[in-house]
């Protein structure tokens, strides 16, 4: 029996994740959105944390060009809260993979909509920064995400003032999507808000591992 390579599994016809950039390009955008979501839920099911929140995110990014903001915003919502998932994850094995996530989450609670949410983010990314990077002044670190917010509301005050509709069966595709979305982070793995807790701005930590950096 003849084993696909990774290149031919990527370029298979039968790839969600192909096929859905292959309609994109062909600026089928209903149908790449679809195949994006399905993407998504195969990864939610594998435990694929960031694949997922990708396809989240891509699917998101088709519905606000074909000017959907509602659907749209609210793969950003549940893209963003896999970031958060990937980050505290993370955490134990990655700073810059958390800090990444973290960025990524960010941007996608500003294409949400989700201003609470987002302030939440900016907050753990700041505080993780400074702490780990003594070289690298909480200044930058907020400069960063100004840059990524501008971006995301620029992306939205792009898209079309008139919401438009989609069709049913991508409308319930959707839903199935948010309905499957469940936290995918394993408790006993780590403790992310130990680690939260334990990170002061202005320097010093309350932890006992040697050290948290990677």
């Amino acid at each position: 029996m003849q084993v696909k390579t990774w290149l031919q599994r990527l370029t298979d016809e039968s790839n969600l994740w192909f096929n859905a950039v292959k309609a994109e390009d062909e600026n089928n955008l209903d149908s790449a959105a679809s195949f994006y979501i399905k993407d998504a839920l195969e990864c939610i099911k594998q435990r694929s944390l960031v694949r997922a929140a990708l396809s989240c995110s891509c699917a998101a990014n088709c519905l606000t060009r074909m000017g959907a903001i509602s659907p749209a915003r609210k793969l950003y919502s549940a893209a963003a809260a896999i970031y958060m998932e990937n980050s505290d994850i993370a955490l134990s094995e990655s700073i810059r993979e958390a800090l990444w996530s973290l960025q990524e989450a960010f941007e996608n609670y500003i294409l949400a909509g989700e201003s609470n949410s987002a302030d939440t983010v900016r907050d753990r990314y700041v505080k993780l920064a400074a702490r780990t990077n003594p070289f690298s002044k909480a200044e930058r670190a907020e400069k960063e995400l100004e840059s990524r917010k501008a971006a995301a509301e620029s992306v939205i005050a792009k898209s079309a003032k008139k919401e438009a509709s989609i069709p049913d069966k991508l409308a319930r595709e959707i839903e199935i999507l948010l309905q499957a979305r469940k936290p995918l982070a394993k408790p006993d793995r780590f403790d992310p808000s130990y680690v939260m807790k334990s990170i002061n701005v202005n320097g010093g930590s309350r932890l006992d591992e040697k050290s948290i950096a990677s």
